[in-house]
């Protein structure tokens, strides 16, 4: 999937750093001192990353969007190439005067330079919009994954995944994955219906 490892690396580097810092301040030295209970728990990135339905979305909605453009470019590559060969039948046969030569030849190098052009405009185009859309994502986890630390207490909630693993070990009583994918779930099913509800009243 687009950039999911590029999620896992953001999310993971968020997660690791979220919630409240697990020290507190001497009054007296103002010298932060280590609390004696830490209550930690962590995410499994891969888990999020294929359950969270906003993340399913956006990837689907960007290979559509991929395919879409890759089809646009191909159908002007294919019309292209039925032109080159036209041209150069016609040139085999000598229907062309040198002066038609040319201006064909000439003709057929604009329009490759602009299929060219095209394919890189589309895809640039698509990179700034993912980016946009990925950076919107991102801030929605770390968000909520503040705000669930202070709810539940959490000093640190780290995070495991398959290829960029910070913790060796850790009990599976402390994996509070489930928990923080259905309640973005949720949240993200409550946002998608609010636009729908929003155009349901103007009518």
């Amino acid at each position: 999937m687009m950039a999911l490892v590029g999620l896992m690396v953001a999310t993971a580097a968020m997660f690791t750093s979220c919630g409240n810092k697990a020290e507190e301040i001497d009054t007296k030295s103002n010298t932060p001192t280590v609390k004696s209970e830490l209550k930690i728990a962590y995410v499994l990135i891969d888990s999020l990353t294929s359950q969270y339905q906003r993340c399913k979305d956006l990837e689907e909605a960007f290979a559509k969007k991929r395919a879409n453009a890759e089809s646009t470019v191909n159908e002007k590559g294919k019309s292209f190439a039925n032109q080159v060969q036209d041209f150069q039948r016609k040139a085999q046969q000598n229907q062309f005067t040198q002066e038609q030569y040319n201006q064909e030849q000439a003709r057929l190098g604009k329009l490759q330079q602009d299929i060219q052009d095209l394919n890189a405009r589309l895809s640039n185009s698509l990179q700034e919009e993912y980016a946009k859309e990925f950076q919107a994502l991102t801030d929605t986890i770390q968000s909520f994954t503040k705000t669930f630390a202070k709810k539940k207490g959490y000093d640190f909630i780290l995070c495991k995944s398959s290829g960029i693993d910070n913790v060796l070990y850790a009990d599976e009583k402390y994996d509070v994955t489930a928990e923080v994918v259905a309640a973005l779930n949720k949240l993200y099913a409550k946002d998608k219906k609010a636009p729908a509800k929003k155009e349901e009243e103007k009518k």
